[in-house]
């Protein structure tokens, strides 16, 4: 195929970026998951592959901090407090801690700097919309967001729920 030149503005850019990030996220990622995107006899729409090709390409060519803004902005939307998706294999994970009495060490979804942060927690109370547990860095019991809880991975550490405990004072 004969390519040309093909010349954007930065808001062009910007936008085209945008837009194949914005359809890359709802893209399924698993053959399982990708039934709602194919039409007639099974063709798909856009292949998953060929939306991360095209996003790394004018990722590449994006200012920089442009990039980073837009992909931090699309993880704030990703865990905004009105999204509630909690990562089944995370929660697993937390049953399992707080079963067990064992310490997890996670990766927190920070709204701030829209970055993720490592944390160790031993967990006192979990639901699907909080996690309640005492955080080792500040040494103080504190409530997380479960559906900000990206990773989660049980360590061998075990601990103990103090008495008098209770989850309605947080």
């Amino acid at each position: 195929m004969k390519s040309k030149e093909v010349v954007f503005s930065d808001k062009e850019l910007t936008a085209l970026y945008k837009l194949i990030k914005e359809s890359h996220e709802k893209a399924p990622q698993t053959e399982e998951d990708a039934h709602f995107l194919y039409y007639d006899e099974y063709e798909p729409l856009v292949d998953v592959k060929v939306l991360s090709a095209l996003l790394k390409k004018v990722g590449d060519i994006l200012d920089s901090k442009e990039k980073i803004n837009i992909d931090k902005d699309f993880l704030r939307m990703k865990y905004h407090f009105y999204n509630n998706d909690v990562d089944e294999k995370v929660y697993a994970v937390l049953e399992k801690a707080f079963e067990q009495l064992k310490r997890i060490e996670i990766e927190y979804f920070n709204m701030e700097s829209a970055e993720f942060v490592k944390r160790k927690i031993d967990v006192y109370y979990k639901s699907r919309e909080y996690t309640i547990g005492y955080y080792h860095l500040r040494k103080d019991i504190r409530k997380f967001r479960t559906s900000r809880i990206a990773f989660a991975k049980l360590t061998k550490e075990k601990y103990k729920i103090p008495k008098g405990f209770n989850k309605n004072d947080y």
